[in-house]
């Protein structure tokens, strides 16, 4: 069963993310069912089928990095405690995630050497994460 990391409490973080202490965000190592991380993902799957019109197969349901993109960007950006995923979309019309280092007091890392990482391909296209049992339509 996978690990999951997550904060101990909601409740008890205020704000749930302390950007210039980040040792105050405790996280703990919890082990989670598959089936509960898929029903996650099939909830936001049944939120998008019921938009009108569906958008289950144009919105983005997941993203890949490459693990090497992400490590060049916490090594250009060592004092980044924080990564934050953006949701955009390109010029082209074409939906995306991306990434960014965040500054200790909680604004996105924009030096000239920060590196900002795109995500590679993404889901939908299906043809993407075709064996991924967490995106298996509901």
């Amino acid at each position: 069963m996978p690990k999951l990391l997550t904060p101990t409490s909601r409740e008890a973080q205020t704000p749930l993310c302390q950007f210039s202490q980040p040792t105050q965000n405790v996280l703990e190592e919890q082990q989670v069912p598959m089936e509960e991380l898929k029903a996650r993902c099939d909830r936001y799957y049944d939120h998008l089928s019921a938009l009108q019109p569906p958008q289950e197969n144009i919105m983005l349901r997941a993203a890949n990095f490459t693990v090497a993109s992400i490590q060049q960007m916490i090594q250009a950006s060592p004092d980044s405690a924080f990564i934050r995923v953006y949701y955009g979309i390109k010029e082209n019309g074409e939906h995306e995630l991306f990434m960014v280092p965040v500054n200790p007091d909680g604004t996105p890392d924009s030096n000239a050497d920060t590196v900002y990482v795109d995500n590679c391909c993404a889901c939908p296209p299906m043809g993407n994460c075709s064996n991924d049992e967490l995106l298996s339509d509901s």
